[in-house]
């Protein structure tokens, strides 16, 4: 018995529901498929599938056994199309979106040596902090940070952040230290309009979420931005780790309120299929994951 194209027809079979259907997408007869999903079901003497005149479903054990094959034969999918892209000349362009900041503090350092590294691949970056339509927009990857809501997309957890509250040495000069996360309604606060919360900022504290409604004196849809006019001494801004870190260390940026702790946030590439990636998009996301984690 060959396992593998068991198991490829019995995954056909109940994502299809039908041996007919299956048998037509992998090219062989409706007979040899009936023959794999009976022989992988002698093998492991469990009875994958109902099947009656009208319909084929799996049974409980067979839903089972296709939710723990399923991924393993798509990691063996991706392993084949990695060795295949390694053999292959990388060209043609490449399309790419990611947030501005997070672009701009990040990312670039990457896309230059990629770049160098594949000078026939032509690149078009655009920056923007909006989710972009990958099919509308003709992107193959984008960089999500936050909560991904398309369920249509193939995502790849590449890093995280998190979100702090922070401000500068020139602001806490004319103004006192806040004590409480409800404090910060008599301070002036920045806020970067991407964080989905708005004016309504929410922490753990001591593992419970307490949120307070803030002052926002400034509000602005981009998180560099936002951190520039609190290094400014414009007031208490409330930003993701990545766009802080170097600032936080040379003492110009200061963290308050350090016992309320955000959430972590995932940072993501997406793409439309994972079947049929093109070798430059999957070297890219396979440097990514590599560099940023």
């Amino acid at each position: 018995m060959d396992k593998l194209n068991c198991l490829q027809a019995f995954i056909g079979v109940v994502e299809s529901g039908g041996f007919s259907e299956t048998a037509r997408r992998l090219n062989v007869s409706k007979a040899q498929i009936s023959k794999q999903v009976g022989q992988l079901e002698e093998s492991l003497g469990v009875r994958l599938l109902h099947r009656t005149t009208r319909q084929v479903s799996p049974t409980s054990s067979g839903q089972a056994y296709y939710e723990q094959c399923k991924p393993l034969l798509d990691e063996l999918a991706d392993l084949d199309l990695s060795i295949q892209s390694s053999q292959k000349d990388l060209q043609g362009e490449l399309r790419l979106s990611a947030p501005v900041t997070f672009a701009e503090m990040h990312l670039m350092p990457i896309i230059s040596t990629f770049a160098s590294a594949y000078p026939e691949v032509k690149i078009q970056l655009e920056l923007t902090d909006r989710f972009v339509n990958l099919v509308e927009d003709r992107v193959d990857l984008a960089i999500r940070i936050g909560e991904l809501q398309e369920q249509s997309l193939v995502s790849r957890r590449i890093g995280s952040t998190r979100m702090m509250l922070f401000t500068s040495p020139e602001y806490l000069r004319n103004h006192p230290l806040p004590q409480s996360l409800a404090e910060l309604a008599q301070h002036d606060c920045i806020l970067d309009t991407n964080y989905p919360g708005g004016d309504n900022w929410s922490l753990m504290l001591a593992g419970e979420t307490v949120s307070a409604r803030v002052n926002v004196q400034i509000q602005v849809n981009n998180a560099r931005a936002a951190r520039e006019l609190v290094l400014a001494g414009n007031g208490i801004g409330f930003l993701p780790s990545f766009a802080l870190e170097k600032y936080i260390s040379d003492g110009r940026l200061l963290p308050i309120l350090p016992d309320y702790v955000a959430e972590p946030i995932g940072i993501y590439a997406v793409y439309l299929h994972r079947k049929h990636l093109s070798a430059k998009v999957r070297r890219l996301l396979d440097t990514l994951i590599t560099q940023l984690q």
